[in-house]
């Protein structure tokens, strides 16, 4: 069985209409829509947006379902400028960046007692490299970081990348994800599709293609699907 996490209605809604034989279970307030794509089982997953909706989330998920790998779709703020709107970035890593215990000797972003960051399954991620490929979209490889806020202002991009030079791209749940499924050994990979550039225009540009992310992310693990 294969789990998939989207944080909003918007960034699942082409997969759950993919979805046949489909059961809505409802735990916790969370959303899980279970049956089969192309005769792959699946278990698509409502988190709701915020590190802790996916973390109970992702740990409702492994504990009820078991699912053999997880995919975390949906989009994200562009970080670094070789990303454009539309563009996609797969996880190497994932990190907080809003998680300090520096006064403790721990490295910022990092959990006391947790990795620095959390590392993608790497079957999964040169699957999705491939898919990227195959589909012809511009993907990049690289860190992403998590955060509770909506980085909708430049002072607050320039924050994030002075303290995490390598970071690609920024949302709101992929770390919380990583570090769940860390912590129960399930393999995941996070592919998000660029929805705005994280300035001071990332508001607008958020609302106006959230559509054309969510369809990126969505082909992406339509894909993947087939070869899981």
């Amino acid at each position: 069985m294969i789990g998939i996490i989207g944080a909003m209605e918007e960034e699942i809604l082409i997969l759950k209409e993919k979805i046949t034989d489909l059961e809505e279970i409802s735990i916790a307030h969370v959303k899980f829509y279970k049956g089969y794509i192309d005769n792959q089982e699946v278990v698509l997953t409502l988190s709701g947006i915020g590190k802790v909706n996916a973390a109970i989330s992702t740990t409702l998920l492994i504990n009820t379902f078991s699912p053999d790998v997880i995919l975390n779709t949906g989009s994200a703020g562009a970080l670094d400028h070789s990303l454009n709107i539309g563009d996609v970035l797969i996880s190497t890593e994932a990190t907080y960046h809003d998680a300090d215990a520096t006064a403790f000797g721990y490295e910022l972003g990092q959990i006391p007692n947790m990795p620095i960051a959390y590392a993608a399954d790497d079957d999964l991620v040169t699957l999705a490299q491939s898919v990227v490929e195959q589909q012809e979209m511009n993907g990049k490889l690289g860190l992403i970081v998590s955060g509770d806020s909506f980085i909708g202002e430049v002072s607050q991009r320039e924050t994030i990348k002075t303290n995490f030079p390598d970071a690609m791209a920024v949302e709101m749940e992929a770390t919380a994800i990583a570090q769940t499924c860390y912590q129960f050994k399930v393999p995941f990979i996070i592919t998000r599709a660029v929805s705005d550039l994280a300035n001071g225009e990332a508001n607008m540009t958020f609302d106006e293609f959230i559509g054309e992310a969510a369809k990126s992310s969505s082909e992406i693990v339509l894909e993947m699907l087939k070869s899981l």
